[in-house]
């Protein structure tokens, strides 16, 4: 039986019903062209996106009292006017963004930014520009936005402890590690970077179907459709027959995000897409795309992005209970022609193949039910043995050269990978892998992807340096809750050094109000956060009385241990020797001396 599911889900591809995803990879032709900026791409790509995503700085008004200022920033802005003041949806990546914004605003109306609505927790960067040092206004929001932004800048961590994995990973995704000009160029400009930012917490959290009249405005908020983060915010204004969205792109949605984040449901995407066709306005503005004028347009636009979402998860539903794994439904799901040829289901943000293993994931877990993937070789010893296989180093360098003439850049990326893991110093392996990588990103249309693929071929060849993890900056933790980054400490315990520590250190925080402690309980290589040591059933064993900024530039990776407690503002209840020697059972991560990804030498 499972045989003939299996035949069955293949010749879904074989009969030409769907599109195979690895043709392009796999040694068909695929043309390049090179942009501007000189950086080589799958000519679809800049084909594709300069029909939905505004290249060029423009302020569409769309009715009396309603533009949409696009082009200027990596997001749109949504300006509604009200009888004495400003409405805007979004603010920008940082506040230069907000300032180009606020310029334009001022090109069409006299009255001031008073009202500040977040899409969601992306573009909030730009406020303090666009309020101006406005005494009175109001910032609104979803109800999870104001804790977003604090525990992974709006990144959507599933986990916090993880945030600077994320954070590392979200540089690698949008071109940090990319050159500006040349062949590894960027499709996209960045919407990460240095620049200073301007983020105001939210005064006025909405919740689904909430109803509010702001300077004469009616709006209606929607809290329940999420999108890519869980704190999306849909506008309704139902006198003025426009809805303010973060649900319809200008490509198909990213339903998993190579960063990493929380899991990407295209249930309430769907449901807020159906919901807007229902409300049937007259214009639509988006976060990222053209606005739309017209009742029938609206319709249309919102459909055809709904059918692209519900046939991919539809079909992974229908693929799995025919027996299909997730590795054989990223090649066998491709959206039907119809639907792949509306503009804004294009695939030059992510891939179609990156999102059935993530539905799957959610629904059952990484095991696709193939038993001998239930305990699988070490991947250090499953390279030896593949190199061995084909016959020793030279003969899978040689198998890799044929795989590139051919054109079949995935199977060469997979075996140049055996290759790094058991010699990843010898720089002929790794410029093989930079080759094959770079081939792939200028295959791709995804921009994310080819990120991915040049800024590790950049860090092959020794041309970037890309951190396997970010930590957080010094005032990210002083403006934290203050027992948070107590708490996440719990992770760096070392089992080995603590396997035999029962003792409980605390933080006493002296520069804050009634001077607040916070505890650890190291118990044989087990961390327990104790969030009020002075009710624990354990007495303290170690106080370290020390100002908040102190414990930030430890935690940080500015000071080690030894600088914390020897410092004349830290005082300690026994020897500092002892509370050295217990901080010392956590991993300390040194900010100068980074992990590496893919340049530090390892020896094998």
């Amino acid at each position: 039986m499972k045989k003939i599911l299996s035949i069955a889900v293949t010749s879904l591809v074989m009969c030409g019903t769907l599109q195979a995803q690895e043709d392009k990879y796999m040694g068909s032709q695929v043309e390049t062209t090179v942009l501007p900026n000189g950086g080589i791409v799958n000519q679809e790509a800049p084909i594709s996106i300069v029909k939905t995503m505004p290249h060029q700085p423009n302020v569409v008004q769309l009715a009396d009292g309603i533009w949409s200022i696009e082009g200027f920033a990596h997001v749109n802005c949504g300006v509604i006017e009200g009888e004495n003041s400003l409405i805007v949806y979004d603010t920008g990546n940082d506040i230069i963004d907000g300032k180009k914004f606020l310029d334009e605003i001022k090109n069409v109306s006299d009255k001031p930014v008073k009202t500040v609505i977040y899409s969601h927790a992306h573009y909030v960067w730009g406020t303090t520009s666009l309020l101006e040092n406005q005494q009175t206004y109001n910032i609104i929001g979803h109800s999870n936005l104001n804790k977003n932004i604090k525990e992974s800048k709006g990144l959507g961590s599933s986990i916090p402890e993880l945030a600077p994995v994320l954070t590392a990973r979200a540089y690698e995704q949008f071109d940090i590690y990319t050159p500006n000009e040349g062949d590894d160029a960027p499709l996209f400009s960045s919407p990460i970077g240095k620049n200073e930012k301007g983020f105001m917490q939210v005064t006025k959290p909405v919740e689904d179907g909430e109803e509010l009249t702001i300077d004469g405005v009616k709006m209606q908020f929607f809290t329940n459709y999420g999108s890519d983060t869980d704190d999306c915010l849909m506008v309704y204004f139902p006198e003025k027959d426009v809805i303010l969205n973060n649900l319809y792109w200008p490509f198909y949605s990213n339903q998993y995000t190579l960063r990493g984040s929380m899991y990407r449901d295209p249930l309430p995407w769907m449901e807020g897409l159906r919901k807007i066709r229902d409300l049937n306005p007259e214009y639509l503005i988006s976060t990222h795309t053209f606005a739309i004028s017209g009742k029938d347009k609206v319709v249309e636009a919102v459909t055809n992005y709904h059918d692209g979402l519900a046939f991919l998860y539809d079909q992974t539903l229908r693929q799995t209970l025919l027996g299909a794994t997730p590795e054989e439904m990223r090649h066998s799901i491709q959206l039907p022609k119809h639907l792949a040829e509306w503009p804004t289901n294009q695939l030059t943000y992510g891939e179609m193949s990156h999102y059935p293993q993530n539905i799957y994931n959610n629904a059952l877990g990484w095991y696709d039910g193939n038993a001998t993937k239930i305990n699988t070789v070490e991947p250090s010893v499953e390279a030896q043995k593949m190199i061995e296989g084909f016959g020793g180093k030279t003969k899978m360098m040689e198998n890799i050269i044929t795989a590139m003439e051919n054109k079949e850049y995935t199977w060469a990326t997979q075996l140049s990978d055996y290759l790094y893991k058991v010699y990843p110093n010898d720089q002929k392996v790794r410029q093989q892998k930079a080759d094959a990588l770079r081939k792939m990103g200028q295959t791709t249309e995804s921009s994310i992807s080819r990120s991915w693929y040049l800024g590790q071929a950049r860090a092959l060849e020794n041309k970037v340096i890309i951190p396997h993890m970010m930590l957080p900056e010094v005032d990210e933790v002083i403006e934290s809750a203050p027992g948070t980054y107590v708490n996440l400490m719990r992770v760096r315990i070392n089992p080995e050094k603590s396997v035999n520590t029962n003792e409980v250190i605390v933080f006493e925080f002296t520069d804050v109000e009634n001077s607040p402690q916070f505890g650890l309980h190291i118990r044989n290589g087990v961390a327990e956060y104790i969030e009020n040591p002075t009710t624990y059933y354990k007495e303290k064993d170690v106080v370290i009385k020390v100002p908040r900024a102190l414990f930030a530039n430890y935690y940080s990776g500015k000071i080690d241990a030894e600088k914390l407690l020897f410092n004349k503002k830290v005082s300690v209840n026994t020897n500092k020797s002892e509370a050295q020697w217990l901080l010392e059972q956590f991993d300390w991560f040194d900010a100068k001396a980074p992990i590496l990804k893919y340049n530090k030498v390892i020896s094998k």
